[in-house]
């Protein structure tokens, strides 16, 4: 579906709670946190594998557009996405992960090498509110405010949404904060038994001063976690908060003169804008205590990753027996040389 679940590269992440539950028994299953959650099937065995997030700031309006890789069996699922503030939900285009790897891809360069090496390789008077609910696609979303957490897990519950109980202790500071909640109801499209493989890629939008990406849930995963992170913003952006490894592997200007007339990106580039690729992988998800947010970097110094392909012949003549070659056929040139300059010298003072 997209370039980087078909390269399996990476994996992982953003900005969600993602919580599923089991099916009308109401048992509570292991939840398996995400980026910015924490997801749970309904039944089955699927579990988050890969999670991918493009987040577009302009100053004042946030987008951030997820999808999520599912591995393993799961007739249906849930998933729940604190926000900051009241958000709208669409979904976005299924390819624009695809076009984002090919715009970040690294350059290649050319390199000669003597011998073969090894390299290394996102209030209302009641306790909770509906504030909207739709149908897009394969999800049933629904808009929430709530002002207690316990309140808010319990509507969860009556609804299908069933919750370990340290997820109602996590979600309580986004309670406090008086957050919004986007809770997602995920169920396999017609004719397939099983939600396996990527899921469709949801677009969430909503008024925010800061660049934000929720990431306080995902404390409660089980396993590490990789967040694959692009940020368009009107300059380079940096994230002064880390929980693991955090690796810039692209960083320039992009805008709309160099899209294809049909990319996926265009909506979000719409003007000159700084794309930044952050790739975080955290091996310890209990010491995540914080959200995610970015802040513009001193500059807007770009960078590119380089992939160096290595020559190492000449037309099939490996160049650690050419190098040699060339040097015995100067020496030999030379004393060849020397040798008639001599001859030459002899003959003119003989």
């Amino acid at each position: 579906m997209r370039t980087m679940s078909k390269t399996r590269l990476l994996g992982f992440r953003f900005l969600l709670a993602v919580v599923i539950a089991m099916s009308m028994v109401f048992i509570v299953t292991p939840v398996e946190a995400c980026g910015c959650g924490i997801y749970i099937p309904l039944d089955g065995e699927a579990s988050v594998s890969e999670e991918l997030v493009l987040i577009r700031w302009d100053g004042q309006t946030e987008d951030i557009i997820v999808t999520l890789g599912v591995l393993g069996g799961s007739s249906e699922a849930a998933v729940i996405f604190p926000v900051p503030a009241q958000a709208d939900v669409k979904l976005a285009d299924a390819e624009i992960f695809d076009a984002l790897q090919e715009l970040t891809k690294p350059i290649t360069k050319k390199r000669i090498a003597l011998l073969p090496v090894l390299l290394a390789g996102a209030p209302p008077d009641s306790a909770v509110t509906l504030l909207s609910r739709q149908k897009l696609g394969p999800f049933d979303v629904s808009t929430l405010a709530a002002t207690d957490a316990d309140a808010l897990s319990n509507w969860l519950a009556e609804n299908g949404y069933n919750l370990a109980p340290e997820v109602t202790a996590a979600l309580e500071p986004y309670v406090q904060m008086n957050w919004y909640y986007v809770a997602v109801r995920l169920s396999p499209e017609a004719g397939s038994n099983e939600l396996t493989g990527e899921l469709d890629p949801l677009w969430i939008t909503f008024d925010y001063d800061k660049i934000i990406y929720p990431m306080r849930l995902s404390a409660l995963a089980r396993d590490s976690l990789t967040v694959f992170m692009y940020v368009l913003a009107d300059h380079r952006v940096q994230k002064p908060m880390s929980f693991g490894y955090e690796d810039v592997q692209f960083a320039d200007w992009v805008e709309p003169a160099s899209l294809e007339s049909d990319s996926p990106l265009a909506p979000f580039i719409t003007k000159k804008m700084f794309l930044t690729k952050i790739v975080e992988q955290i091996y310890q998800p209990e010491t995540i205590t914080n959200d995610y947010i970015f802040e513009f970097a001193t500059t807007d110094e770009t960078f590119h990753l380089v992939n160096y392909q290595y020559i190492y012949d000449i037309g099939g003549i490996p160049f650690f027996f050419l190098i040699p070659a060339g040097i015995l056929l100067m020496l030999f040139i030379l004393v060849i040389g020397g040798i008639w300059i001599i001859v030459k010298l002899i003959r003119k003072y003989a």
